[in-house]
């Protein structure tokens, strides 16, 4: 008489906890200030940053020059002819040309910091970006309270990929006047932030950009991402959904949103949105880390048809370094239907099933082998327990099968 199987794994398995949360470590992406500053006037924003750094930054030239010379007489300017030359080349998009006229300039007046500042522009356009800065360096020096050229200074150091000198320079703009806030500095500013590895700035400048600009996608990401390092699921969660809002494709977005989801006990949604990720190469192995939790957390659940599937998934995305973790709980997994599928077989006679919980038992005794090198306690356990009590069944099975 062949018997239906209702073996538990051991000790280990039977405890809600005993597979843990399982954990491989992914690699990813408060309240809003008080009060914020006016942004900068939107007719600017299809303009380029170093154009509107130059342009903002010569009209306020103007201005403190003008203040500076209030009440006095006015003084003949050496420079002058070769500036407005350098300025009409620039006008033309002539960089090259207007760098000349604009270097004679600063030679024949070193101190006017508008001429620094727009030959800095000028070698930008022509892709000089360390001179740029050294001219940048100069019209600061001469003009501490143009916040714009400290716009442009961060701007060439951002295109040299000088990224603690890019954000000190931001920073120093920003602080000298808020109105320098604008759409175009957002990205350029959060990556040097990020790129300098200052995450709680990163962050903060983030939640000033969501306040200011709330149409921009990219700071809701950001903030996303920096709220998900630190653990905050209450501002995390509505910025993560706020992003795929705006941009519902994006799989960077996916799969963060999916950490999330993981986070909030929505293993199945979770596994759900990371799969949809494993089409970026980039990002394949994260879904896999992804996906791994969530079957994990699955198989605590005793959802084993859905763990195992999830399971199955992740090991086909993930690292080589990773697979036996996901090996081992994909094992335990479809031993879990394993007993089922066996128990129902018994139950109806039906010999056709014979072979298929064989090949069924050998598929979970790979699996479970493969795991030994990572937790050799609990492979252990399932290999020379209900591995080897199903062997015996099912070889009695099959051989009964041939009798009939």
């Amino acid at each position: 008489m062949i018997r239906t199987q209702t073996w538990m794994f051991g000790a280990a398995l039977l405890a809600a906890g005993a597979l843990g949360a399982p954990t491989l470590a992914a690699q990813v992406p408060a309240t809003a200030p008080a009060a914020a500053p006016a942004a900068a006037p939107a007719a600017a924003d299809s303009v380029g940053l170093f154009e509107l750094a130059a342009l903002q930054g010569r009209q306020a030239a103007e201005r403190y020059e003008q203040q500076a010379a209030h009440g006095r007489a006015a003084r003949p300017d050496a420079g002058a002819a070769a500036y407005f030359k350098g300025v009409l080349w620039i006008t033309r998009d002539n960089f090259d040309s207007a760098v000349g006229a604009l270097r004679a300039a600063v030679t024949a007046s070193a101190n006017v910091a508008r001429y620094h500042g727009d030959l800095a522009f000028a070698l930008a356009g022509a892709n000089r970006f360390a001179d740029a800065e050294v001219e940048y360096k100069l019209a600061v020096q001469l003009q501490q309270n143009n916040a714009w050229y400290y716009v442009g200074l961060g701007a060439s150091q951002v295109a040299q990929e000088r990224w603690p000198q890019a954000a000190a320079s931001f920073t120093l703009g920003v602080s000298t006047d808020s109105a320098v806030i604008v759409r175009q500095l957002i990205g350029p500013a959060s990556d040097a932030f990020q790129r300098a590895g200052m995450a709680e700035a990163l962050e903060d400048w983030a939640r000033m950009a969501t306040v200011r600009f709330p149409d921009l996608p990219m700071p809701w990401l950001r903030l996303a991402s920096a709220c998900y390092r630190r653990q905050d699921t209450t501002v995390g969660f509505p910025a993560i959904r706020r992003y795929r809002t705006m941009r519902p494709d994006d799989k960077v977005g996916m799969l963060l949103h999916a950490e999330y989801l993981l986070a909030a006990t929505q293993y199945d949604s979770a596994a759900a949105l990371a799969q949809q990720t494993v089409s970026d190469t980039a990002l394949q192995h994260l879904a896999g880390v992804v996906l791994y939790n969530a079957g994990g957390h699955l198989l605590q659940a005793s959802q084993f048809p859905r763990a195992a599937e999830v399971l199955a998934q992740a090991r086909v995305q993930a690292l080589p370094a990773d697979q036996p973790k996901i090996d081992l709980f994909l094992g335990v997994a479809r031993l879990r239907l394993l007993q089922t599928f066996y128990n129902d077989a018994v139950q109806h006679t039906d010999c056709r099933k014979a072979r298929q919980a064989d090949s069924m038992l050998v598929d979970v005794k790979n699996l479970v082998t493969a795991g030994v090198a990572v937790d050799s306690a609990l492979a252990t356990q399932v290999l020379t327990g209900a591995v080897q009590q199903y062997r015996t069944a099912i070889d009695g099975f099959v051989n009964q099968c041939k009798n009939r």
